[in-house]
Parts: structure tokens; C-alpha cells; sequence
């Protein structure tokens, strides 16, 4: 197996959709070679559920910088979750671009609904 045969086949090896055969060559391989070896290891630090799982404290910066460098080491190698990054932050923008161009409020809510509705928003 190439290093690029190695790296084609790692999205299919975290998502356990390969064959035992090829499962066995990927794992022989990242023994076998130090650099697809470090990357094997990179790979392992976060889980793609996990990275969904802390996104917002990344997109909000309230990671711990050694946390934070995990989260981008894997966005370094995981497209799948590049791109689910990239809708996120999409989909969050057409949200406030769409809160923003809110109607008036009529005059007769009651303040602490008003208020709840405010700070929710926020």
C-alpha cells in the first residue's frame, strides 16, 4: 500500500466501512510508515462525533488552546468535518441575518415576554 492509497482509505477506516482485508493493510501500513503513522495517531485524537459535540465552545473560542489545537489538527484531515463547519457557520449567519430584519413588536406583549423573547435571541 502507497501513502496515498493509505490516506484514500482513512475516511473509510474511521467510519468502519472497510473490509476486514483492507482494515488490516491500513494498519499495517501505519505501522509500518512513520508519517502515515503520525497521521493515524492525529486521526485517533477526536472522533468526528466529538468534534460535533464541543462545536459551538469552538466556534464561541472557549476551548482550552490544547483542546483547541485537536480541533484543528482533525479539521486538517477530516473534509467531512470541514464542511460541516463551514455549513454550520453558514446556517448561523442566514439565522441572525433573518432575526435581524424582524417585524416591530406590537405594543400590547406583555414585558416579560418581550424580554424573554430578547434575551433568547441573543
Amino acid at each position: 500500500m502507497t501513502c496515498d492509497d493509505y490516506r484514500s482509505q482513512l475516511h473509510d477506516y474511521f467510519h468502519g466501512s472497510l473490509e476486514p482485508g483492507p482494515q488490516a493493510e491500513v494498519d499495517r501500513h501505519a505501522a509500518e510508515c512513520v508519517p502515515c503513522g503520525e497521521l493515524m495517531r492525529l486521526a485517533r485524537e477526536i472522533s468526528c462525533r466529538d468534534f460535533v459535540g464541543f462545536l459551538n465552545e469552538y466556534i464561541d473560542g472557549e476551548l482550552a488552546p490544547e483542546r483547541r489545537a485537536i480541533f484543528e489538527r482533525h479539521l486538517a484531515i477530516c473534509s467531512d468535518c470541514t464542511a460541516y463547519l463551514d455549513s454550520y457557520r453558514k446556517t448561523m449567519s442566514l439565522s441572525v441575518a433573518a432575526l435581524r430584519d424582524a417585524a416591530p413588536v406590537p405594543a400590547k406583549i406583555p414585558e416579560g415576554l418581550l424580554r424573554a423573547i430578547l434575551a433568547a435571541r441573543k
